[in-house]
This record gives structure tokens, sequence and C-alpha cells, in this order.
């Protein structure tokens, strides 16, 4: 046999594998002992590789996207050179607007429209001009003063 007893032995009290291993217990954590100030690393574990600059590529904007993006949708060219607030302002006015001006078109027989194509020319050019020098400037601050 391998050493043991299958059941309890002659004298009735349970039987003992004489190879048995103590128990298992759960390893201590691993700062146990430690002082607090101490770490449980001598050093923090090595970066994989080393650390190097970090390069932000920001695109160059062209300007004649811009004035293209007011003619298309008015405010978007602004949207699109960075001025977000003026770009949203002016496409909600747009958006308020142009319907009004259709209605105000049918019941005039088509006589407001001399008066609503030149407002909308108008806000189509300022809204041109103002993403085109964003655009500009954009990209100036870039470092590409001929683009």
């Amino acid at each position: 046999m391998s050493g043991y007893q299958q059941g309890p032995s002659e004298d009735g009290s349970s039987w003992q594998d004489p190879h048995a291993q103590q128990p298992w217990q759960p390893a201590p954590p691993p700062n146990a002992g430690m002082q607090p100030y101490q770490q449980p690393y001598p050093q923090p574990y090595p970066q994989p590789y080393p650390p190097q600059n970090r390069v932000v590529v920001v695109p160059v904007k062209t300007p004649g996207l811009a004035v293209l993006f007011s003619f298309l949708w008015l405010g978007a060219g602004n949207c699109y050179a960075g001025q977000v607030g003026l770009g949203v302002a002016l496409i909600i006015a747009q958006v308020v607007c142009a319907p009004l001006s259709a209605i105000l078109a049918s019941v005039t027989l088509g006589f407001s429209l001399l008066i609503t194509v030149p407002i909308w020319i108008v806000a189509f050019v300022v809204s041109a001009i103002t993403g085109y020098s964003a655009c500009k400037e954009h990209n100036r601050s870039l470092g590409f003063p001929h683009y």
C-alpha cells in the first residue's frame, strides 16, 4: 500500500495521511511588514519605449472652402474656419428667416424679394469675408503665411 489506511484506524480514531501537506493559506500582501514610507517596489515599472515628444497635427484650412461653404449654407464657412459661435448664429438666422422670406414673397407676389435677396447677399459677403480672414489667420498662426 501507499502508507495510509483507508477509513479509521484500529483504535477508532480518524485516519491521517502521513504525506499530507500543511493546509493552504493565502500569501501575505506585498507590503506587509514594511514601513509606511517604503514603496512595495524599488522602481516603477520600466516603460516599454523611451518617452518621446508628442506630435500634434493641425490641418491647414483652405480659405476658398470657407467662402464656398458660406455660399452653400450661410454660416457653415465660419464653422469651418473655427468661428463656431458666429457660424451657428448665422445658420439659425437663415433657418428662421428663409421661411419667413418665402411666406412674405408669396403674400406680396415676389416684391419682398427685392428686399430679402440683397439682405442675404450682404450676409453672405460678411460671412465669406470673416470666414476667409479666420482661415488666413489660422494658417498664419501655424506658420504658413502664404497659404
